[in-house]
């Protein structure tokens, strides 16, 4: 009975152990199932289309994406500058032409009238002004013909008048001869002074007779010679060494004035006429670097923007590139282009692929890995500035984190997905 009374506490205290190990052995065994649990419960994504991003500082390059074509820096446009029936086509789209090359011949019987015309009164008008110059040379002479004439007279009737008052003055000469010496070389000065006045006014009227005469012909000259212009001009000439990219005219065809006739290019110089969205244009202005991917090249090529068009048309500003240096083989007007306006380094930061739908400056839910490589959980990342394909990070990440980037609006309403 003692032997009982002492082994009794002993066999309670190891009770007491069996129990406590008993009960730690169900709460690891109850964690793994709910871990299990959980584990399972965490939707099923497929590996393949998870696209995992690793998160990386350095420095990163702000693009802005472009879109658009290669397109010819100096293009002819050739338009009708009369209203003309189309007689022939001299060439065909994809023709290389010269400067004086022929494109279009054009026909307008009315305008060869209307040359012929033109012509006949600048004829006219010249034939005028040399009988009006001659007319009035002759009429000149005339004129002055007659003051010399009047002028001897005068002379005379001095002389005479003189005579007179000598002789007047002796008692030679009685006082009416005297008075008739005197006046007669009054009345020739008057002469002489009127005839004079009268021949200045009549080279004077003649010579402006003459000015107007002479303008009136440099007008018709004009006119006939714009007249002929119109002729050579429905003969429709390149003007420029290049190919002939568009010709929307058939033979028979009547157009008006101003109406395009064909489009001719200068193909060894190409520009990039892209477009930027309305969102990021706001970065973008002359003189920033633009890198180019497409157009035939296997390597990236480079440019400079020129030109940012000041309005936006469909969602999307205009932006035009010149090229830096000559372009790869195989460059071609009309291809497409893909391009990034550098913006700005940004140095040595946190950043990532830029995951979907992300905007810059805003906090998103990202699925980040687990150490395991299985799964992922959501985590609130903040975002700064962004680029065309890479992301800023402020907060939330750290450097060799990985995150899903690929889009995970189907997995909106979990917190955890497993990757198979």
């Amino acid at each position: 009975m003692d032997i009982a009374r002492k082994t009794a506490p002993a066999n309670r205290r190891r009770r007491t152990a069996l129990l406590g190990t008993l009960g730690a052995s169900l709460l690891v065994v109850s964690a793994w199932t709910l871990w299990r649990s959980s584990a399972s419960a965490a939707p099923v994504a497929d590996r393949s289309s998870a696209w995992i991003e690793k998160v990386s500082r350095g420095d990163l390059v702000r693009e802005v994406a472009v879109q658009g074509t290669l397109v010819p820096e100096h293009v002819q446009w050739l338009s009708a500058t009369s209203a003309a029936r189309v007689a022939h086509r001299d060439v065909k789209p994809g023709q290389e032409v010269e400067p004086d090359t022929v494109v279009v011949t054009l026909e307008n019987p009315e305008l060869e009238l209307a040359a012929l015309e033109a012509d006949r009164a600048a004829a006219s008008a010249e034939s005028l002004l040399i009988q009006l110059d001659v007319k009035a040379a002759s009429e000149a002479k005339l004129a002055r013909s007659t003051v010399v004439g009047l002028e001897a007279d005068l002379r005379a009737a001095k002389l005479h008048a003189e005579v007179a008052n000598r002789l007047t003055g002796q008692g030679l000469m009685g006082a009416n001869d005297h008075q008739d010496a005197l006046n007669k070389e009054l009345g020739l000065h008057e002469q002489v002074t009127t005839e004079d006045e009268r021949r200045q006014l009549l080279e004077t009227g003649r010579a402006r007779q003459i000015t107007a005469q002479r303008a009136d012909v440099e007008h018709l000259k004009a006119i006939a010679a714009f007249r002929r212009q119109q002729l050579a001009d429905l003969q429709v000439r390149a003007g420029i060494h290049g190919v002939v990219q568009d010709m929307p005219l058939e033979n028979g065809q009547w157009v008006a004035i101003g109406t395009l006739l064909a489009k001719v290019a200068a193909p060894e110089r190409l520009k990039a006429d892209v477009r930027v969205a309305e969102g990021n244009a706001r970065d973008v202005h002359k003189g920033l670097a633009v890198r180019f991917e497409g157009g035939g090249a296997s390597a990236p090529f480079r440019g400079t923007v020129e030109r940012v068009d000041p309005s936006v048309v469909a969602g999307s500003v205009r932006v035009e590139v010149l090229f830096d240096g000559p372009l790869p083989a195989g460059a071609r007007a009309d291809q497409t282009v893909t391009g990034y306006v550098e913006i700005e380094t940004m140095e040595h930061v946190l950043h990532v692929a830029r995951p979907a739908s992300v905007q810059e400056g805003s906090t998103v839910g990202i699925f980040r890995m687990e150490p395991d490589g299985v799964h992922a959980t959501r985590i609130p990342v903040h975002f700064g500035r962004g680029s065309a394909r890479d992301m800023e990070i402020k907060g939330g990440l750290s450097e060799g984190d990985q995150i899903v980037v690929s889009d995970t609006t189907s997995w909106d309403t979990s917190g955890r997905i497993r990757l198979k």
